[in-house]
């Protein structure tokens, strides 16, 4: 009868050192890892914050976003428009209106109501709201439409000062029908039409937030012709 192989002593006791090693080794690196995510700078939960913060307020607005006329067929509820005091500026500035704003549109006469809402960025300075509500003293324009006397009765709320930049992302070409096959473009301007002269509106936007102090950058992506569940995407999409 042969006998079956087995290990000797030592190489019982070898084997038991070596995977008490690795077992010491692993539990130390996974202690390393939980005091290094403990003790992460305050600044990195902070700046993760604000950027998640104005993500979830932007979505849950453009949600919101309603036509200003009753009875407006086929009209967008994001436009690209140009307030008044901006008709010099090279592109116009995304547009909506919100028929019960939140409470970031105070005015002296309390929470604001009927509101048209645009977005500003200036890079160096933040993301900007400009805004003015129906309730204010307007006056009829050329066209019809009823707008402020003048620039200095727009209100200026500012969003964030950590702006960086904003990309536009389109969905095909203009004018392509549903059976073409469609790419996505990302541009760092609005699309124009070279005939018409008009702009297009984007289907998403994509908000670049950096914090140049702590080396800090993010970027959240919005959706502009219909609001999605949630704004926040860390990488831009290819």
């Amino acid at each position: 009868m042969k006998k079956q192989p087995g290990f000797s002593l030592v190489e019982v006791l070898l084997a038991l050192a070596v995977g008490g090693l690795v077992l010491m080794s692993a539990s130390s690196l996974l202690v390393t890892i939980s005091q290094s995510w403990a003790n992460r700078p305050a600044t990195r939960d902070a700046f993760d914050a604000h950027v998640n913060g104005i993500a979830h307020f932007l979505t849950a607005v453009l949600e919101e976003a309603t036509l200003a006329k009753e009875g407006s067929g086929g009209a967008d509820m994001v436009e690209l428009l140009r307030p008044v005091g901006f008709s010099e500026t090279k592109d116009p500035l995304i547009k909506f209106y919100l028929r019960e704003a939140p409470p970031l549109f105070f005015w002296p006469h309390g929470l604001a109501s009927r509101v048209h809402v645009y977005f500003q960025f200036e890079e160096g300075e933040g993301f900007y709201f400009l805004w003015y509500s129906d309730l204010q003293e307007l006056e009829k324009s050329d066209n019809g439409e009823h707008q402020l006397e003048n620039e200095d009765q727009l209100f200026r709320t500012q969003i964030s000062p950590y702006f960086e930049e904003v990309y536009y992302c389109y969905y095909g070409e203009e004018g392509e029908t549903a059976d073409e096959e469609k790419t996505w473009q990302i541009e760092s301007e609005l699309e124009e039409n070279i005939e018409s002269g008009k702009f297009r509106v984007p289907d998403f936007i994509k908000i670049v937030f950096r914090w140049d102090e702590e080396d800090l950058e993010r970027t959240i992506t919005l959706s502009v012709r219909k609001p999605s569940p949630s704004g926040i995407e860390e990488e831009p999409r290819k």
